[in-house]
């Protein structure tokens, strides 16, 4: 069978550049060429190039083959990748007759059997069209939200979970972002919008490196808080409809012992004398549920970002199969307009137990907890770095605890751009049982990094879709204490392989904390219960069933 796999970052770079889908889909491609298929990869938006004074003709440009891989990329995109870079230019991801011009050629060129979409950031929705076109099949898979949101997060202003885009309005305006246009000039090394900058070595300027631009620009998304969009309207409810007010007339109360006021202690009343860390109440703070709820009915007449995601959704309903990595991502694109015919529930595959049993020694139980000879529980948090990933909320909730309770966990922290919020933890360092930082691993130190370790903190402030870092840390045999978000409950069962807490409630992951510090021993039982996650090979071979299915359906209509 003859596979296009579309993404937008380099195949080589794997997780570095494109984060854990591009992992994913670098694994998922040498799996499908190991089963005797051919397998073609297709990139877009993020190399340019300079001619006279400006930004050179779109064309599907060859690299040379990467392991059996036939590899593909569009250059000179009008799409920018990632979606933060082509974020306030909605118009272009909706329809692009250039690039869609480029691509379906290409389509007909390589003749594929089947195109895999896992990302359509640097495309548009048409391209997707033009796999159909061509007379490939279609496969989607949902790794992000960003067919329905342009930044690809269902978050606004990088910090409220957006529950209504009221036809595009509510986008516009949501984060601050560079100007599309221009950045396709800088990154075709095009200064001031008409001057060529002088070539390396003969060369055009290659781009800077895309995860640190985008981590730079987002301006306090890493650590910190992100400034507010222009002129946003004022908050007088919470995404739940409640007033916003102080703390204590919202918050459920909080009647744990073991709580911190920013070093003095205070052990509240069972009565529920509520806690009040920051003064008036933050709608960052808000807990959020997983619920897939639909959005209310929006404005007949649409902005270009609503236009773009109408666009979006017709085209994923013209596909043959939209894969949802989770029970609440299927449920949730169900809500927004995907049609339920062509939706499915597949879990992903990794390839972290292939890399834990290259390395069996490096991955051990941890040692016994000894009332006699007590010591502090190893808690690992590892990952990127930024809001929605949550490390700044476990910094929240470990400054809720008395010194009492930090002095029972020793913080591991393995956090690309980590630096950004070392200083908070370093803050905590004289109360905790020990802290542990790196900013930045490879994907081969996973097992050193988790090998004796107690438990695995996944504290997503979103609904993240399928962490990668689950499967991580279950491929290790630690257990994990993750938000109740997106997909982290489909692999996380509480109180039997991992704990699980309210979604974005500080103080509900501050009580698990304190749980966990008084009756360390339950993580043992939690571990003895910690199955391996489904290997990549498994994966593929459900992959190929999926394939097979939509090559013999009858042909949809319109195909």
């Amino acid at each position: 069978m003859r596979i296009v796999l579309v993404n937008w970052a380099h195949i080589w770079d794997g997780a570095n550049k494109g984060g854990g889908v591009n992992g994913y889909c670098q694994a998922l491609a040498l799996e499908l060429t190991g089963r005797g298929h051919d397998v073609v990869y297709l990139s877009s938006g993020t190399t340019f190039t300079a001619a006279e004074g400006g930004v050179g003709p779109c064309a599907v440009h060859r690299h040379p083959d990467w392991l059996g891989i036939r590899v593909f990329e569009v250059i000179n995109s009008p799409v920018l990748a990632p979606a933060f870079e082509q974020f306030r230019g909605p118009e272009a991801e909706a329809v692009s007759p250039e690039l869609e011009g480029r691509v379906g050629e290409w389509f007909r060129l390589i003749r594929p059997d089947l195109v895999h979409f896992h990302n359509i950031e640097g495309l548009s929705a048409g391209c997707i069209e033009e796999a159909r076109r061509a007379g490939a099949s279609v496969v989607y898979s949902l790794h992000n939200y960003h067919t329905v949101c342009p930044q690809a997060y269902l978050m606004r202003g990088h910090r409220r979970p957006c529950f209504d885009s009221q036809g595009g309005r509510a986008c516009a305006g949501c984060i601050e972002t560079p100007d599309p246009v221009q950045r396709r000039l800088e990154r075709a090394g095009v200064v001031d919008g008409g001057e060529s900058a002088e070539p390396e070595n003969g060369r055009a300027r290659p781009a800077r490196p895309v995860l640190h631009q985008l981590m730079v620009e987002l301006k306090g998304l890493v650590g910190g808080r992100a400034s507010e969009p222009a002129e946003p309207p004022p908050i007088t409810t919470t995404p739940t409809g409640r007033p916003v007010v102080d703390e204590a007339s919202v918050m459920a109360p909080f009647a744990a012992e073991g709580l911190d006021d920013r070093g003095q202690t205070q052990h509240l009343k069972a009565e529920g004398v509520p806690y009040v860390p920051r003064g008036p109440w933050h709608p960052d703070w808000e807990p959020l549920e997983n619920e897939p709820a639909p959005e209310p009915a929006g404005p007949a007449e649409l902005n270009a970002y609503g236009r773009r995601r109408r666009r979006m959704v017709e085209a994923l309903n013209r596909c043959d199969r939209v894969l949802a990595v989770s029970e609440f991502v299927r449920a949730k694109f169900e809500a927004l307009g995907v049609s339920g015919a062509v939706l499915r529930t597949q879990h992903i595959g990794t390839k972290a137990g292939r890399v834990v049993a290259q390395v069996p020694d490096l991955v051990f139980d941890p040692p016994e907890f000894d009332e006699a000879h007590p010591r502090p529980v190893r808690l690992v948090f590892m990952g990127f770095n930024n809001y929605y990933k949550g490390l700044e909320m476990l910094a929240d909730s470990l400054e809720l605890l008395t010194p009492e309770y930090l002095a029972r966990l020793h913080l591991f922290v393995y956090a690309q751009e980590g630096q950004t919020l070392e200083w908070r933890f370093r803050r905590l360092e004289p109360k905790l049982g020990g802290l542990t930082m790196h900013h930045g691993y490879r994907y081969y130190d996973i097992p050193w990094m988790l090998g004796g370790k107690d438990l695995g903190v996944v504290p997503s402030v979103w609904w993240d879709n399928a962490p990668q870092t689950v499967f991580e840390y279950l491929a290790c045999g630690v257990p994990v204490l993750g938000a109740r978000l997106g997909g982290i409950p489909d692999f996380i069962t509480h109180g039997r392989n991992g704990l699980l807490f309210r979604g974005n409630d500080r103080y509900d992951l501050a009580r698990t904390l304190v749980e966990v510090a008084r009756r360390p021993g339950m993580l043992f039982d939690l571990r003895r219960n910690v199955r391996p996650p489904k290997d990549i090979g498994e994966h593929a071979a459900e992959l190929e069933a999926v394939y097979n299915e939509c090559l013999c359906a009858p042909a949809r209509s319109g195909a």
